[in-house]
């Protein structure tokens, strides 16, 4: 049965020290959700309980989903920080953008 948005994660943060405890004495993640569920503590799947399991065990691998990796700049390459021309024009100086005139005729 799901559960309502984000109750998942709150019962995890009740018990993540518990379950950080458990992995470090060697339990399996298995071994730990089952006694969880078994003491009510938790109602949530077993994947979404393993989910959360990892993302405790490594915190920032989250946190590198979806980002670019760019090449170090000592090494050269398309990643170096000084661009020979630049990726944009300058927009600042198109005529065709609308831009203040500081000399604004008076109508009067």
């Amino acid at each position: 049965m799901a559960l309502a948005w984000g109750n998942a994660r709150t019962q995890f943060q009740l018990v993540r020290a518990q379950v950080e405890a458990e992995l470090e004495k060697g339990m399996s993640k298995r071994q730990i959700f089952e006694a969880l569920r078994n003491e009510g503590k938790i109602s949530m799947t077993e994947i979404t309980f393993y989910k959360y399991a990892a993302k405790a065990l490594n915190p920032n691998a989250d946190s590198m989903r979806g980002k670019a990796i760019a090449p170090s700049h000592d090494k050269g390459g398309s990643g170096s920080s000084n661009p020979q021309t630049p990726l944009l024009p300058d927009r600042s100086r198109d005529k065709n953008r609308f831009q203040m005139d500081d000399d604004i005729p008076s109508y009067d």
